[in-house]
């Protein structure tokens, strides 16, 4: 029975951050499942050892913290799990249901932030390429699915959209007039992202050719639709990209991969960080200069062959 009594408590306090995330940080459902499975694992944890949400001491939480590290865990997972502590405690002190946040002064482990992974332009081309070539030799009950196959992955390297935000798209989110694409990013954010010609010529076809037949009449608000005219899910999305990544470059890549040579070809063509900033949807500007890593030889380049004094010859003063 107190078995039956603490699971029913641990769903209480799950669902009441889940409502949180939800409602007051506005976070995507994708972002909130994964922040809702962390947080089970804590209260879990705490379950195991006979400890309570709202008494929980600082010794407990780094308790955890080194039981995450025994489990061989990513330091990068065992950061995000913190956080979702961090954020938990501060939620129920802010609420009134605790009277202490034990992870006030606890530091966070330190870890190495690995560089984003991109494909080269020549990579890029070649997938747009040869998937375009496929479209045009389609015929039949194929072809619909990859018009939106071929329109979406084009989407996804001309504006850099997260998989969450692609399959949120609404047909009224386009304006191909205009080439703008209306993007809702993490905590509700609205922001506009530019198209460009190659990505409204897809779209376009897709729109008069293809949707039309997948949506069935049944008018469906979303861009992207499934074979029965319902909005595409994210695990579509992902299984699409690594077969087409397999097929023409050998290589099964996720969106987020396209997402990173998206943001990496504009500062190698000269976009500055902020516009970047803006693009990508980042909340903070020392998320977007990850990528300045990733092109500082052609910085470096850029600057000697634009500043006026940077090639002078060095000499003794």
């Amino acid at each position: 029975m107190e078995e039956h009594v603490n699971g029913e408590r641990l769903k209480g306090w799950l669902d009441a951050f889940v409502l949180y995330l939800r409602t007051e940080r506005g976070l995507l459902e994708s972002s909130v499942k994964t922040y809702a499975n962390d947080l089970q694992n804590y209260l879990e944890f705490l379950a195991r050892r006979g400890i309570k949400p709202d008494q929980v001491g600082t010794e407990a939480v780094v308790n955890y913290l080194a039981w995450l590290q025994s489990q061989n865990l990513s330091a990068a997972t065992i950061n995000r799990r913190l956080t979702i502590v961090r954020v938990f405690h501060r939620f129920i002190l802010r609420e009134g249901l605790a009277s202490r946040d034990p992870t006030l002064h606890l530091l966070s482990p330190k870890h190495q932030q690995p560089l984003p992974q991109f494909l080269s332009v020549s990579e890029v081309t070649t997938l747009l390429d040869q998937l375009g070539k496929l479209v045009d030799s389609a015929s039949g009950k194929n072809l619909p699915l990859l018009l939106r196959d071929y329109a979406m992955l084009e989407l996804l390297y001309a504006t850099g959209i997260r998989v969450g935000e692609l399959v949120a798209l609404r047909v009224e989110s386009l304006n191909l007039e205009t080439g703008f694409v209306r993007v809702y990013g993490k905590g509700g954010k609205e922001r506009l992202v530019p198209l460009g010609s190659a990505a409204i010529n897809a779209l376009r076809r897709y729109l008069t050719e293809s949707r039309p037949i997948l949506d069935r009449g049944n008018g469906s608000p979303f861009l992207f639709l499934s074979r029965r005219g319902q909005g595409l899910k994210r695990e579509t999305v992902i299984r699409l990209v690594k077969r087409y990544t397999n097929l023409f470059l050998n290589r099964r890549l996720s969106p987020h991969k396209i997402r990173h040579s998206f943001a990496t070809h504009l500062l190698q063509g000269g976009a500055d960080l902020r516009s970047i900033q803006e693009l990508l949807g980042h909340s903070r500007i020392t998320t977007t200069q990850r990528y300045t890593h990733l092109v500082t030889p052609q910085i470096r380049q850029t600057y000697i062959s634009a500043h006026p004094r940077a090639r002078e010859k060095i000499g003794k003063t």
